[in-house]
């Protein structure tokens, strides 16, 4: 049996992810499924689902979960309430707060710094802008295990350390302007392609989940693949990069998910993962898989045009 694949630049393997405990916290049921199910899919072990701020306080004293995603806009209780509440309790003791450390991940639609300094102000140890990815959901799990920060219980402010060197959003490698080009592009391609597999993986294992594609899945699979082209444009990974632009104008060519086929899909994304094994200098077989791709993509938005006339 292969060792588990680590998650990109961390030692977080998926074995620590099936040993967490996750509680989501939307008043949106939809939008609180996909982020379990990104989670899930990803190999968190127990995910807890809340739609109101209430409810989610019994599961925090019923489960103890390791890590809370809350969204920043609910009635009644917003995230930045109930992250006072949870906060508030290394103040004064609440018996449905078992652990007012527990990491909490805010999800918000606005990036405005007023919105992420307020939730920095409320405790929030990690950030995370609508429309998400599983990329963006998993890095953040990422930074609180691999990099926690000192706990500070004062009147003034309680929660993590606000103090940090730097903000980080993107989870794939970056170039050092010191590395010999030859060099750096070896580690980065290497550590690029490790993002792609881990974020690919839980894409496939999503829309199994869910049988096929919706709206909501085919909206991530897009973004996916943008970043996806973008990565490996950033390490001149042609190959990935011609892949990704035939699912993309794939989903282009179909005009919404009613008419896209989630097997054409999977056999892209397979196609990726499968391309990363395959040794730079067989350019043939790349080739071929590329080509095999591009033909279906082609058949298939011929055969959409067919039935509209």
């Amino acid at each position: 049996m292969s060792a588990p694949r680590s998650l990109p630049s961390t030692n977080v393997t998926r074995g620590d992810l099936a040993r967490l405990c996750v509680l989501v916290l939307d008043d949106h049921g939809h939008t609180a499924r996909l982020i379990a199910d990104v989670l899930r899919a990803g190999g968190v072990g127990e995910v807890y689902v809340q739609t109101d701020a209430e409810a989610a306080l019994h599961t925090l004293h019923a489960r103890n979960p390791d890590i809370i995603f809350a969204d920043r806009c609910m009635p009644d209780m917003d995230g930045l309430t109930f992250t006072r509440t949870v906060r508030h309790a290394a103040l004064r003791p609440d018996p449905f707060i078992p652990n007012p450390q527990v990491p909490v991940v805010m999800v918000s639609a606005n990036a405005a710094m007023l919105d992420v300094e307020l939730a920095r102000l409320a405790g929030v140890n990690e950030f995370v802008l609508k429309p998400f990815t599983p990329a963006s959901l998993l890095s953040r799990i990422q930074l609180v295990l691999r990099r926690p920060r000192p706990f500070v219980v004062s009147e003034a402010y309680v929660g993590p350390d606000r103090r940090r060197k730097a903000e980080v959003d993107y989870s794939g490698p970056m170039r050092r302007r010191q590395d010999p080009v030859e060099v750096s592009d070896a580690k980065e391609r290497n550590l690029t392609r490790q993002t792609i597999a881990v974020e690919l993986n839980a894409l496939r294992r999503m829309i199994r989940a869910r049988h096929g594609l919706d709206r909501a899945m085919l909206q991530m699979t897009y973004r996916v693949m943008q970043h996806t082209r973008f990565r490996a444009l950033q390490v001149r990974d042609r190959t990935i990069e011609r892949t990704t632009n035939s699912l993309l104008g794939y989903i282009d060519a179909m005009g919404g998910p009613q008419a896209c086929d989630a097997e054409i899909v999977e056999v892209h994304i397979d196609a990726i993962l499968t391309l990363m094994g395959v040794d730079e200098a067989d350019v043939a077989q790349a080739e071929r898989i590329n080509r095999n791709l591009e033909l279906t993509v082609e058949y298939k938005a011929k055969e959409r045009l067919a039935v509209a006339v």
